[in-house]
């Protein structure tokens, strides 16, 4: 559970305030106080962004209860959530395949925008929809699984892609975190990883 969803919906609801009108005194959208809030699709926060939203809300006389919020918060039924590779793989049959995403997008009857979210694992990916691409790209849809397991088959998929949609649902503290173990183990500089990705 993202605490900073936590604390923000409580401080909006101590305002009264529905969630556009939150919204528009915070200079954002709807949408993404919503997946702030819910800790549900893309949408991140930064602590600085946090720190400011509190001080709009008028939230730094409630600060004490930030605590009690967060621990009473419902907690998530289910751990961790599990990353799944489908999109990495999907991006990489479509490479592979040499159709560029607008193509490939039209084909299976989805705009580019949202081609690009399921191969980055920001957007959910149906089984019908996999298979759907799988023929696009000239391959069995039972010939999926060949690229998730310890297939040989997997280990063609570009270690990029899967990163990349790994950041897409980390934090910006846990990309932190991540980009200073790379440069811990690596010796080089931040630049220089960056770069490379």
């Amino acid at each position: 559970m993202n605490h900073y969803g936590v604390i923000l919906r409580q401080l909006r609801i101590l305002n009264k305030l529905q969630i556009k009108a939150a919204a528009a005194r915070i200079g954002r959208s709807a949408g993404w106080l919503s997946e702030v809030e819910n800790d549900k699709g893309s949408a991140r926060i930064h602590p600085k962004e946090f720190e400011r939203i509190v001080a709009v809300y008028g939230g730094e006389a409630h600060r004490k209860q930030f605590g009690l919020w967060v621990a009473k918060a419902p907690k998530s039924d289910s751990p961790a959530k599990d990353i799944s590779f489908g999109g990495a793989v999907l991006k990489y049959l479509r490479t592979k395949s040499q159709k560029p995403i607008a193509t490939a997008a039209r084909e299976a009857g989805i705009s580019p925008c949202y081609l690009s979210y399921l191969e980055t694992g920001i957007r959910p990916l149906s089984n019908e929809l996999r298979d759907k691409l799988m023929r696009i790209y000239g391959y069995s849809p039972s010939s999926f699984k060949n690229f998730t397991t310890e297939d040989k088959r997997a280990k063609n998929i570009p270690v990029r892609y899967k990163l990349d949609m790994l950041l897409k649902q980390m934090d910006d503290a846990r990309i932190e975190k991540v980009l200073g173990f790379a440069l811990s183990v690596t010796n080089l500089p931040a630049s220089a990883i960056v770069g490379a990705l």
